[in-house]
């Protein structure tokens, strides 16, 4: 008996024992794995405040919005989107009920904890290891912040250990330096609604056609129920709609148990039928061609980013009754399905500033993009070239077909239907629109100072000179803004002023503006202010002469009395009829019109009962009744005089029968 029960007392030891043994080294264990935790932690967290403690020092963290475009009188024209739709707004933006809807089924403990919820980590974990798996929750609304906005797109659905460390470190060291408002303005601007809306203002408007601060309790706690499945939520049907005012139900019981709300405010509440906004319509395309000069220009001025980044409130130049002049007076002289493209462009003399650019084709933006031949609209540049030397535009030349010698090369040169007129002045020659006088004219001017002087006028391709510069045909071909511009500068007293469409740029961040952009109006004198009073007279009688042969403006129109002002202007066509084009102005406004075919193949002939399209039909048709809209109700301005009295012609002999390339010298020219 002794023997068992020694031998069975021993047992009983041994086993204690073993059992005190065990529990030592777990407890051993336990205790160098809380050390290894909470030094991997504390090295953990010293290396992410460290790494993120530059983007963590910021207010709120830099989001990609869109940017919007405004007109001359402050109206919205068409948005930039980012590739994050977003609307970033201060927490006073984000109205009364929204925050705390959010915090109710997002994150009950959010003003208690410091980043990392223990009750909500110990609720997951127990959930964990009843299901042998590890699960998602117990993320506060911190952590998914940080999730959001440091945790990479391809990693965010990873459900693992080393992914939770590092989101819940960050949240820890985020929390060190932002107050809690902070933190739920940056979550409820960065997170995702559905609907294509990131932040809670593009939400609001998405779905409600309001702004965050507007929202009722009833649609504040719809939105903070769609972030747990965005998708799910969409007012596509009526059902969709019951499954939206349960899930908000939902967040307003929670409210309701967390005493957030009133009986009454909640009764009323879960009452209300949610009404969801209509879709909101694309940006019109009447601005369409005018945008795309803005998106450039900002690019130019800001860099490539500025619009990626985003958050950008454009200010332009753009006036929207009179783009709208522009597209309908188009629709009126080109009526048919057949009928050639136009585009238009018009530009402020005294700044610069684009009011107008309309003319797009399918994808291709024809007042921007097309570079067409301007025909006997660019002879102006070859007087502006003149008159810089002192040249009277009183010099005669014979007008008759030639050949000429450049270089090696012959050139003919004839006028419309062959017309010969004989000795002739520069001015009448511009009137009657003679080719051989222009030619023969470039040639003593100097083919290289014409396009230099093209150049400082506002042409921005090159101008190569050759004969055929004179009367319009350029290697590459000019942009209606170019002609617009180049004219503008004659109407601007000879000052050229680079045309603009940005007026002012301020970027959005968190309800804060800040300027980034402001236009300063400056410009280089091209020419005197008399020799673009000069200009200006010589194609004041292009519009008045009646008596012209050729392309004259007032074969359909008296355009000083439809205008009820005085303009100037010159029309121009080219030999196939590819390309026709009037360009005028009154002191005020800068027009180009160009009419053809986009691809530049097909002559414009029996179109519209007329044998063929020039300069004075209808793209002078387009012009006349658009500018008669764009002046209505302006007080008419008249153009400076004129004083010819400084200039001197060339020899008459010489230009009676001149060589092909020689150039005289004038007295006093300069």
């Amino acid at each position: 008996m002794n023997s068992f029960f020694d031998t069975s007392k021993k047992a009983k030891k041994r086993w204690t024992r073993i059992f005190v043994w065990m529990l030592r080294t777990a407890f051993n264990l336990a205790l160098i794995l809380t050390l290894v935790l909470v030094v991997g932690a504390a090295g953990l967290y010293v290396y992410l405040s460290q790494e993120y403690g530059d983007r963590f020092d910021r207010q709120y963290p830099m989001l990609v919005q869109n940017s919007h475009v405004y007109d001359v009188n402050g109206d919205e024209v068409a948005t930039f989107r980012a590739e994050e739709e977003r609307e970033t707004v201060g927490p006073e933006a984000l109205g009364e009920y929204l925050p705390e809807a959010t915090i109710a089924i997002e994150d009950r403990r959010f003003g208690e904890h410091f980043g990392m919820d223990f009750e909500g980590i110990g609720r997951a974990a127990w959930t964990d290891l009843r299901s042998w798996r590890v699960r998602e929750g117990g993320s506060t609304i911190t952590e998914q912040l940080m999730k959001n906005l440091y945790i990479r797109q391809d990693q965010r659905m990873e459900v693992s250990f080393w992914r939770r460390l590092k989101q819940s470190t960050l949240a820890f060291a985020y929390e060190r330096s932002h107050t809690k408002e902070e933190i739920l303005t940056a979550y409820l601007n960065t997170v995702y609604f559905g609907d294509g809306a990131y932040g809670a203002e593009l939400a609001a408007e998405r779905y409600f056609g309001k702004s965050a601060r507007d929202l009722t309790l009833s649609e504040a706690a719809a939105l903070a129920g769609f972030l747990h499945a965005p998708s799910t939520y969409l007012p596509e049907d009526l059902q969709s709609v019951e499954r939206a005012e349960d899930r908000r139900d939902g967040v307003l019981a929670i409210m309701r148990a967390e005493r957030m709300v009133s009986k009454d405010e909640f009764r009323e509440a879960i009452n209300a039928p949610l009404v969801f906004a209509p879709d909101q319509p694309p940006d019109d395309p009447l601005f369409e061609t005018f945008v795309e000069k803005v998106r450039r220009e900002v690019e130019a001025q800001l860099g490539p980013e500025a619009l990626a980044q985003g958050g950008l409130e454009i200010q332009t130049t753009l006036n929207p009754k009179l783009q709208r002049a522009a597209a309908e007076s188009g629709g009126e002289v080109l009526d048919n399905p057949d009928d050639p493209s136009s585009a238009v462009a018009t530009v402020e003399p005294q700044t610069g500033a684009i009011k107008v650019l309309y003319g797009q084709e399918e994808e291709f933006n024809l007042a921007l993009d097309a570079r067409r031949q301007p025909g006997s609209s660019f002879k102006p540049m070859v007087l502006a070239a003149a008159l810089k030397q002192n040249i009277s535009p009183d010099t005669v030349y014979v007008s008759k077909d030639l050949n000429v010698d450049f270089q090696g090369v012959d050139y003919p040169v004839t006028n419309y239907e062959y017309v010969e007129r004989g000795p002739i002045t520069v001015g009448d020659a511009m009137v009657e629109s003679d080719n051989t006088v222009f030619v023969q004219f470039a040639l003593d001017v100097g083919l290289q100072n014409v396009a230099d002087t093209a150049e400082a006028l506002g042409v921005t391709t090159p101008v190569e000179p050759y004969p055929s510069t004179a009367i319009g045909g350029l290697g590459v071909g000019v942009s209606v803004l170019d002609m617009a511009s180049a004219y503008a500068t004659f109407a601007g007293a000879g000052v050229y002023r680079e045309p603009y469409s940005l007026e002012t740029v301020e970027r959005r961040y968190f309800g804060e503006k800040e300027q980034v952009y402001d236009h300063r109006v400056s410009g280089s004198r091209v020419m005197s202010g008399n020799q673009a009073a000069v200009v200006n007279d010589v194609l004041r009688r292009v519009v008045e002469d009646s008596d012209a042969e050729d392309e004259d403006a007032t074969l359909e129109h008296d355009l000083d009395e439809e205008l009820d002002r005085p303009s100037a202007g010159k029309t121009g066509t080219t030999d196939d009829f590819a390309d026709a084009w009037y360009v005028g102005y009154t002191p005020r406004l800068s027009t180009a019109v160009w009419v053809g075919y986009p691809d530049g193949r097909r002559s414009m002939v029996d179109i519209h009962d007329l044998e063929e399209v020039n300069g004075a039909t209808l793209p002078l048709d387009l012009w006349a009744d658009y500018m008669e809209q764009a002046t209505e109700g302006k007080a008419p301005l008249g153009f400076s005089d004129a004083d010819y009295s400084e200039f001197g012609t060339l020899n008459a002999g010489y230009a009676a029968n001149p060589p092909a390339t020689s150039y005289v010298e004038v007295p006093g020219a300069s």
